[in-house]
């Protein structure tokens, strides 16, 4: 087997032109009496960060907060009752704790049709801690006035 072409993120170009790289969104919820949402997105969440989370294993100390309904880490949206909204921020303030003084290069997808290519980002962590208290900002809010928090990474 040939060796892959590796294809890394262009921090300088915009998300929705480098296609390959996975994203998400995040935002408050209010859940009606009849079990609808109703929800907005408040935080863009972007290639660098959707791999930290996903490499670092914050997706699955989200999984383990009691309460979420769906997987965080599936690229499907996963609800965050009110209840469980202020853990849910412990977790983006201790993911926070562990980003100084290291650098991290995480695969973030490889492809292996119609050719090997490795997609892989190499994390700038001043971005991903904006995107961190952006999440840590919008989990506290939401519990402060009773609403949940929908995740899609």
């Amino acid at each position: 087997m040939s060796e892959p072409r590796v294809v890394y993120y262009d921090h300088t170009r915009a998300a929705d032109d480098q296609r390959h790289f996975p994203r998400g969104e995040a935002g408050p919820v209010v859940v009606t009496a009849t079990g609808e949402w109703i929800t907005e997105t408040e935080v863009w969440i972007g290639p660098n960060t959707h791999c930290a989370l996903v490499n670092h294993g914050v997706t699955d100390m989200l999984n383990a907060v009691p309460g979420i309904e769906g997987r965080v880490g599936s690229g499907r949206d996963a609800l965050v009752p009110p209840g469980s909204a202020e853990e849910t921020a412990r977790v983006f303030y201790e993911a926070d704790r562990k980003t100084y003084g290291a650098h991290y290069d995480f695969l973030a997808l490889a492809q292996e049709v119609p050719t090997l290519v490795h997609y892989r980002v190499a994390i700038d962590n001043r971005e991903y801690q904006r995107t961190l208290s952006q999440l840590q900002f919008l989990c506290t809010t939401s519990a402060r006035y009773g609403h949940g928090v929908r995740l899609r990474i």
